[in-house]
């Protein structure tokens, strides 16, 4: 980011804005026209009609389906639309001046987040070109807000989970694109102040179910009745709240926990899946290798997280939180793994 160059910001602007448009809503053969110009995805987006209908289709499977594309869903604990991180977004949008016409479930939307950015590069070309340092300084410092309380924290997660369940090799293309961009940008930001704090929320000590080790977290074969009950509830909580699990879970990453045990997962809310699973795997003895295939999942996610925080330092602030999440959500699953084989071997005796 050579903020002193015209040119670049404004390469930086369009890309923001298409990207944008893509998360937003389904491609139309213009965008794909314009998608082809770019070299970095050039060779992933296709050019007929039908190839187009296609697209539609996998853009709500992923976005509709699996990939919520809304940071409450990420740093939240309540699994709604429209919380408290919607409303920090919604407040800078105000501050900054940025209306979008564009309906969607909730003002955090990736689309309207990146959105942001690319009204934030233009306001910076308009002062570039206007010679208006103080205009230049705020738009800098803005842009910098947008990447560090929000577009940083969440993305590098949500666009993981667009990897893990997309099809087709366009909206992978995307999703690393994206990323690069957030993160280049990120690093290369001298916004002012140079560096502002995450806010108390993300630093806080954490109130979370897994952070708090509640004195029968992960006791899920220890009781009968009514606690056995109240103890799986609590874990599959743990699983499914990506800020307290350290990532997010989708459907499909359910069904394919379901299909490497044999178990088929019907497509529900993703709370009731887990549940199901569990259910299914206890009834079918099949509990160790739920919680095997759940620690390899978690795993995957911690060393891709890892390669992402050694590539761009800068987001190691952001790592922490998702890193020391996972590992927590290892270790539980590696108690529960414990707990279940020596209950077991009780019921054996």
């Amino acid at each position: 980011m050579e903020h002193g160059d015209g040119d670049l910001s404004a390469a930086r602007q369009s890309l923001y804005a298409l990207l944008a448009r893509l998360y937003l809503r389904p491609p139309d053969l213009a965008v794909l026209a314009t998608l082809r110009s770019i070299p970095d995805i050039a060779d992933t987006a296709p050019e007929t009609t039908d190839a187009l209908e296609h697209l539609q289709v996998e853009y709500e499977a992923i976005f509709g389906r699996n990939a919520y594309p809304y940071e409450s869903l990420y740093v939240d604990h309540d699994l709604m639309l429209n919380t408290a991180a919607a409303q920090r977004f919604a407040q800078l949008c105000h501050q900054c001046g940025f209306v979008e016409e564009t309906t969607v479930g909730a003002p955090d939307h990736l689309g309207r987040q990146l959105g942001l950015m690319a009204h934030l590069l233009a306001i910076e070309i308009r002062a570039l070109r206007e010679q208006n340092p103080a205009l230049l300084r705020w738009s800098r410092a803005q842009q910098h807000r947008c990447l560090v309380e929000h577009l940083a924290h969440w993305t590098p997660v949500f666009l993981g989970v667009v990897e893990r369940v997309a099809d087709h090799p366009l909206y992978c293309t995307i999703a690393r694109v994206t990323l690069e961009l957030i993160l280049d940008d990120l690093e290369q930001s001298d916004g002012l102040p140079p560096w502002i704090p995450l806010s108390e929320h993300r630093v806080a000590s954490d109130l979370s179910p897994t952070a708090g080790r509640d004195e029968d977290d992960g006791a899920l074969f220890a009781h009968a009745g009514d606690d056995n009950e109240r103890d799986l509830n609590q874990i599959v909580r743990s699983l499914i709240i990506p800020d307290v699990a350290g990532m997010f879970i989708s459907r499909r990453d359910i069904g394919a926990l379901g299909c490497r045990l044999g178990i088929k997962a019907p497509l529900r809310e993703r709370m009731q899946m887990m549940r199901d699973l569990f259910d299914a795997a206890a009834r079918f003895e099949r509990i160790p290798a739920l919680l095997d295939h759940l620690d390899e999942l978690f795993a995957a996610e911690f060393w891709r997280l890892a390669v992402v925080t050694e590539r761009y330092p800068v987001w190691t602030a952001h790592a922490r939180h998702w890193l020391s999440r996972l590992e927590r959500s290892r270790a539980m699953i590696r108690e529960l793994r414990t707990q279940f084989l020596a209950y077991h071997a009780q019921e054996i005796e």
